[in-house]
């Protein structure tokens, strides 16, 4: 027996009427999904770039809230948006969300205060967990046999996302100052409000259950946030700071007793007893490690880009924003493009091996941007290999999702993986930033940082890779969403 959710499917997904081929319709309708998805990866580089022109706008010290604030409250929500979908179909809560995230970035255009411009990064945060309903709602609007494929190219045009992003920040902001990088997010919001208003049907609701559990929702997104929080700032407070050490604490006793609330919960807001078993926790660990690192790598290496070179002080290469916009573009033409590539195979071979290969592949490349990164060709090269790995990533984690779950259970997956990202890239983020602190110069109060520290938080990067293949291989056989979906709601196999 095949174990189902506890929430059975309410109605049933309107399918369009076609054999498995691409048509118009599935085109716009991917589209649909895919802006808003990757605008919130768009929305961290032009947000990084606008960060400090907010700093010097306002004069403050606490700039590091700009782009906090907006983390925080997207994985305080995450929990609520998950369990809203199932109850409410997804197309609602994705036109509640997006409506919120464009009122929140004009606010924050507009603001003449530093707190102001918090109030709305905190109101757009409402829109941070559109990736945990865009995925799942693929499983429910498009057909069976694309579902992998949708998903995978989904996922993989995060590439085009950073290839394109780095060039429009730097227009919007060096012409326009931070100002011109909110107002380009709140129209880019605006714009994905229509897609999904005019393309994206409704899709099923996926539970029966009348009542919510707002506690544990509070609970569980209240302690997420405070370890997320704590691991943020734990580089500038210090690791046995009392601050640090006290927000952690207060995260893992909140997670405990989420625990205890959920099994006594008549509305539980996540289903444990999916969560609890194997193949979905080896799943969404696997998937959760291995996207942080195809996302957060590329980051940490715009600081050896863009730190400049000073020997004996300081390693990195002194490029321009500019010129590291040109010499990535290599990287994320490679990603872009293995996603497509991925996205196609993952429909004919049996995708724990393509995942897999996607594995070795980013973790030899990352070992290698380790030992070669000192120009532009030789870190043009070794990120080549590594995102030949990460475009496979990126496309085969929502794949790997949709193998382990039902349909039903499919906003839960996809919501999880999307937690577990947030939280695996706060922790693999300050470990990278405490690699480079004990490799570092400390000149005028500016760490810089020296060769070795760069090396091994790519080293690092290549280590949570293989900590990722390990568990992806005990993952057994995955379903096929064809053969799942043909079956009546409730069946069990």
């Amino acid at each position: 027996m095949t174990p189902t959710s506890s929430s059975p499917s309410v109605d049933s997904a309107a399918r369009p009427d076609t054999d498995g081929r691409w048509t118009p319709r599935l085109v716009l309708l991917l589209i649909a999904l895919a802006w808003p998805t990757q605008l919130l990866a768009a929305g961290g580089i032009l947000g990084a770039n606008a960060t400090a022109g907010v700093a010097q706008a306002f004069h403050t010290t606490q700039v590091v809230w700009f782009g906090l604030t907006l983390t925080l409250t997207s994985t305080l929500l995450t929990p609520f948006v998950i369990k809203l979908g199932d109850l409410y179909g997804k197309r609602r809560v994705m036109l509640a969300m997006t409506a919120l995230g464009a009122l929140g970035e004009t606010l924050a255009a507009l603001a003449g205060s530093f707190w102001l411009v918090l109030a709305g990064r905190a109101i757009a945060g409402f829109y941070g967990p559109f990736g945990a309903l865009s995925f799942a709602a693929v499983r429910d609007v498009f057909p069976a046999r694309l579902v992998k494929s949708a998903s995978g190219i989904m996922g993989s045009s995060v590439g085009l996302v950073a290839l394109v992003s780095p060039f429009l920040a730097g227009w919007l902001v060096d012409g326009w100052g931070y100002r011109g990088a909110l107002w380009f997010l709140a129209a880019a919001t605006a714009v994905a409000f229509t897609l999904v208003a005019l393309l994206v049907p409704e899709t099923p609701r996926h539970s029966f259950e009348t009542g919510f559990d707002w506690l544990g929702g509070l609970v569980l997104g209240g302690g997420l946030t405070a370890v997320v929080y704590a691991v943020g700032q734990g580089q500038s407070w210090g690791w046995a700071d009392a601050r640090t050490l006290g927000w952690l604490v207060a995260g893992t006793v909140a997670l405990a007793v989420f625990l205890l609330i959920e099994r006594s919960s008549a509305h539980p807001i996540l289903d444990l007893k999916v969560l609890r078993r194997r193949p979905v926790a080896l799943a969404l660990t696997a998937g959760g490690l291995a996207q942080t690192v195809a996302f957060t790598m590329p980051g940490l290496a715009i600081l050896l880009a863009l730190y400049p070179h000073i020997p004996g002080v300081s390693a990195g290469l002194g490029w321009s924003a500019h010129h590291n916009a040109v010499v990535s573009v290599s990287w994320n033409l490679v990603m872009f493009g293995t996603g497509l590539l991925a996205s196609r195979l993952l429909r004919r071979f049996d995708a724990r091996r393509i995942w897999c290969a996607g594995l070795v592949v980013m973790a030899v490349g990352y070992t290698l941007v380790g030992f070669r990164h000192g120009n532009e060709l030789q870190l043009a090269l070794t990120s080549c290999i590594a995102n030949i790995g990460a475009g496979v990533v990126v496309a085969g984690a929502p794949a790997l999702v949709v193998g382990v779950v039902t349909r039903d259970e499919q906003g839960l997956g996809s919501g999880m993986l999307n937690m577990l990202i947030s939280l695996f890239g706060a922790i693999v983020t300050a470990g990278a930033y405490a690699v480079l602190a004990a490799d570092s110069t400390v000149v005028k109060g500016t760490a810089f940082y020296l060769d070795t520290g760069y090396s091994w938080i790519f080293w690092l990067g290549a280590l949570v890779t293989v900590v990722a293949l390990a568990l992806s291989l005990f993952i057994p056989p995955l379903r096929d969403p064809e053969a799942e979906d043909a079956r009546p709601a409730g069946a069990t196999a």
